[in-house]
């Protein structure tokens, strides 16, 4: 199996893997994705222009309000490496809603390796622009298949953080408000409610003072180990800028 095709076989396996986690999980993430559609409907009351939003990482549209972007700009466009049959027929029923599949890693066909460059797909120029529980995700695919080839933890993370720095810096030079929603900190707790573990998803990427800040409780005790559990640190933004 090529590169491409095995990255792509990846996306789609966390696709299905974040449905079925929800599913599994659904109160216990329900917290989580009412802080997210709250922070969106916040950029959305602060946003001037109208006329386009675009949503980066909308997935499965869990923490998506579709319906205020849909009530606030003349159009809306998800962007995702991957989406929801029911997500794409949406679009396709739709005038004002557009559907875009978009490698938003910005590696493409390229190898993955330390040296790689990050080119970002051309999107529509927006008065909103939502980087959306994507920022920290970018390289947990590239990661995964990165280790499976045997490269190194030090390799590893230095690509890590390349890719969330210019994911960053490229969301920095759009001309548009930028609503951005990631997690920061990932915590993992023992049965008695300890921190026994902390990791940086930024890859020591400081975020600006501000905005506002969450615990999602990511796993659940029993959903990837008996004797704990994984909570994200989530931090959002309606206007980074701001």
């Amino acid at each position: 199996m090529s590169g491409a095709n095995a990255r792509a076989n990846a996306y789609r396996g966390e696709l299905k893997g974040i449905i079925a986690r929800h599913r599994r999980h659904s109160a216990a993430w329900a917290p989580h994705l009412a802080e997210s559609k709250g922070i969106v409907r916040d950029a959305i009351t602060q946003c001037r222009g109208r006329d386009r939003a675009v949503v980066l990482g909308s997935g499965p549209l869990l923490d998506v309000p579709l319906d205020d972007l849909l009530a606030a700009f003349k159009e809306v466009v998800l962007v995702d490496i991957v989406h929801p049959v029911p997500v794409r027929l949406r679009g396709l029923l739709s005038r004002q809603l557009h559907v875009l599949a978009a490698d938003l890693t910005g590696i493409g066909a390229q190898p993955l390796s330390t040296e790689r460059r990050y080119d970002p797909p051309a999107l529509p120029q927006a008065d909103l622009v939502v980087s959306l529980n994507l920022m920290s995700q970018l390289p947990i695919v590239p990661l995964n298949l990165m280790e499976r080839q045997g490269v190194s933890e030090a390799d590893q993370d230095k690509f890590a953080k390349r890719l969330v720095m210019a994911h960053y810096k490229w969301l920095r030079a759009q001309a548009g408000q930028i609503c951005l929603i990631t997690d920061v900190e990932r915590i993992a707790y023992n049965l008695d409610g300890e921190a026994v573990m902390r990791f940086d998803p930024l890859y020591g990427l400081k975020l600006p003072d501000g905005g506002t800040e969450w615990e999602w409780r990511m796993a659940p005790v029993g959903e990837i180990a008996k004797d704990g559990s994984l909570h994200h640190r989530v931090r959002g933004y309606a206007d980074l800028a701001g």
